[in-house]
């Protein structure tokens, strides 16, 4: 395969977790779908004549963070020893000699976050490139951009080892480009496409330590998954809707701490207590979960189909009502969007805060022939939303995993790719609306 010519972009979507949220401890299935909220990932090479060194740098400003690192420091000698020179070696868990290889070059960071987004870079980096992908006297920059807010359990980490994966994977010759195009249907899932899962994967081990592996494989494949775990923490089901209708709706984040363990725990302690009582529950969550899917495994929803499932969104944060994970904050969410009859709304996640979605009755809040007394209500319950500190996104659910915008023939790309753009877009919508997969026709995707 022949070098990529740089630039190139990768993107991946965040995921919301629709259905099945806490049953899934207890060994029920649950559904995650991707979010159009994504990451972009520019990656860039600068000549530098002079300079005795090859470099990598890795630029995130939504969380502050920029390093850079000789090619040199690197522990390359390891990949021969561990024997994966030429194939790079998908295993089950992190390689310790790796891991301890990449200590000294880590040692200068010192932030929680900005050591556990350097340390899945770099482990993927040496994993899926060699030493002479990087020649003396170049600079390669790899500039993180994401339009999903950090840390509110939108699988923003999870997006990010995709970009990553996606990559260092295209930047190492492991994956060719893609010629699928953002309204195309997907019918088999591809080896690359498996791979990238797989190594993004282990970027989520290097964040996390112990992902379930749920959110990279929404992040990778796009549309919608469902999942169900063992008797061990690990999915023994994973079942890919990679054409999922995409469906509006409204993202809320109240911005409300919480910690998902504290939350678990009461669960376990009403489970434990009311053992009947909660075992009714986590079945009712159950049934819903089994109704869900087979309304999502359609690659279009009719209007008594997407009614179904606005009922099943209002069941099931009921039935979560019950278990007693929810939050005044998110309760207020749902009451004005009752109130305003704008569509139905569920926590999503752990509760206790964090987020809620709301699926919209009309799917078609941007569309100019809507009913504009209906768009009004939308825009009403923003204002509302925003008045109570919250932060709400319009975004879809379903469509498109990972992506890569590149080998194009466009000046106006070209101008947009590089560090100093992607670095300055000072807002969300700025980033989708420059450099968005549905901004650009020459996104494909894997």
């Amino acid at each position: 395969m022949n070098s990529p010519r740089l630039p190139f972009a990768t993107s991946a979507p965040g995921k919301v977790i629709i259905f099945g949220e806490h049953s899934a401890v207890y060994n029920k299935p649950a559904i995650a779908a991707a979010l159009s909220l994504r990451t972009y990932l520019l990656v860039t090479k600068d000549e530098l004549p002079d300079a005795k060194d090859a470099k990598i740098t890795l630029k995130f400003k939504d969380i502050d963070f920029e390093s850079s690192w000789t090619i040199d420091e690197l522990p390359w000698h390891l990949k021969s020893s561990l024997g994966f020179e030429t194939k790079p070696a998908i295993t089950e868990e992190l390689i310790p000699e790796l891991v301890d290889g990449l200590s000294i070059p880590l040692s200068k960071i010192t932030s929680a976050l900005h050591y556990s987004s350097a340390f899945a870079f770099l482990y993927l980096f040496v994993s899926l490139c060699s030493k002479d992908t990087i020649k003396k006297g170049e600079n390669i920059t790899l500039t993180v951009r994401s339009t999903l807010p950090i840390g509110a359990g939108l699988g923003s980490s999870a997006s990010i080892s995709v970009c990553l994966a996606s990559a260092l994977s295209y930047l190492g010759g492991h994956i060719s480009k893609p010629d699928i195009k953002l309204n195309d249907l997907t019918t088999v899932e591809s080896e690359e496409c498996k791979f990238i899962d797989s190594w993004s994967f282990m970027g989520e081990k290097c964040i996390h330590g112990n992902p379930s592996g749920i959110d990279n494989a929404v992040s990778t494949h796009g549309g919608a998954v469902m999942f169900q775990r063992t008797e061990s923490s690990f999915p023994s089901v994973r079942t890919s809707m990679r054409n999922f209708p995409s469906l509006n709706l409204l993202l809320t984040n109240t911005k409300v701490p919480r910690r998902t363990a504290t939350l678990v725990g009461n669960v376990s302690t009403l489970v434990t207590d009311y053992p009947k009582i909660s075992s009714f529950l986590l079945d009712a969550m159950e049934s819903i979960v089994r109704e869900a899917y087979n309304l999502m495994l359609r690659p279009f929803l009719d209007q008594e189909s997407h009614k179904q499932l606005l009922d099943l969104v209002r069941i099931n944060h009921g039935l979560l009502v019950s278990l007693g994970v929810s939050h005044p904050s998110l309760e207020k969410i749902k009451m004005i969007s009752d109130e305003l009859q704008i569509g139905e709304t569920k926590l999503t996640g752990a509760g206790g805060g964090g987020c809620a979605i709301t699926l919209l009755n009309d799917n078609l809040y941007d569309n100019v022939d809507n009913d504009n007394e209906y768009k009004e209500k939308i825009e009403k319950s923003i204002k509302l939303f925003e008045k109570e500190g919250f932060e709400t996104f319009k975004t879809t659910l379903g469509g498109k995993g990972a992506g890569i915008l590149c080998e194009f023939n466009d000046d106006e790309i070209s101008e947009i790719l590089t560090i100093e753009n992607f670095i300055n877009f000072e807002s969300r919508d700025k980033i989708e609306t420059t450099v968005g997969i549905s901004k650009i026709n020459e996104w494909r995707f894997w």
